[in-house]
């Protein structure tokens, strides 16, 4: 017995075809799994870099921002993003008042993503950065769904994005709610 299987060991007159079935299989789950994972990961990193340009446009506007232009924003967002199911959004000024108390400005979100409120900022406290009494800043939540194409290690994800930024123009972005925007 020991002899038979020393010879099969040793033996490599073996079918190329025959290595080939029990190869293929395998090299074509590692490529599809890979080709997932990195799918993903461009998605994740592409949200995050799609937030921090949304923030970074509203934090230079210094003429009031609009429901309508946050609405068009989140559209962008979704286009920069691309190849996903589901992208939402919710943007926040939120200020530190005299008695180091937050307390929100402004709030909008898009699709089912709601405003926030000064009643509801206390669980994200913890993630704001140290902020000066009287100061502003502008919170950019991004919410983005992804499938991948083969649900093969993975499954459906939201990633969610949390970016602040501080005015940079003037000391608040001036914000009304209208949802009609203007005819030229």
């Amino acid at each position: 017995m020991k002899r038979l299987l020393r010879n099969f060991l040793v033996d490599t007159s073996a079918a190329t075809s025959f290595e080939t079935v029990i190869i293929f299989p395998l090299f074509t789950w590692a490529w599809i799994g890979t080709f997932s994972f990195f799918d993903a990961y461009r998605v994740y990193n592409t949200s995050i870099k799609s937030t921090y340009a949304i923030a970074d446009l509203i934090s230079r506007q210094t003429s009031t921002v609009y429901g309508y232009d946050v609405e068009g924003m989140a559209e962008m967002l979704e286009m920069m993003i691309r190849d996903t199911t589901g992208v939402e959004m919710r943007v926040t000024q939120i200020l530190r008042d005299t008695e180091g108390d937050y307390r929100v400005d402004w709030s909008h979100g898009t699709g089912s993503q709601a405003q926030l409120y000064t009643s509801n900022l206390s669980e994200f406290e913890d993630r704001l950065p140290d902020m000066a009494n009287g100061e502003r800043v502008v919170l950019v939540e991004s919410f983005v769904v992804y499938e991948p194409a083969f649900s093969y290690g993975i499954t459906d994800l939201e990633f969610e994005n949390f970016t602040v930024t501080r005015p940079r123009y003037a000391g608040q972005v001036p914000y009304d709610d209208d949802m009609t925007p203007p005819t030229s």
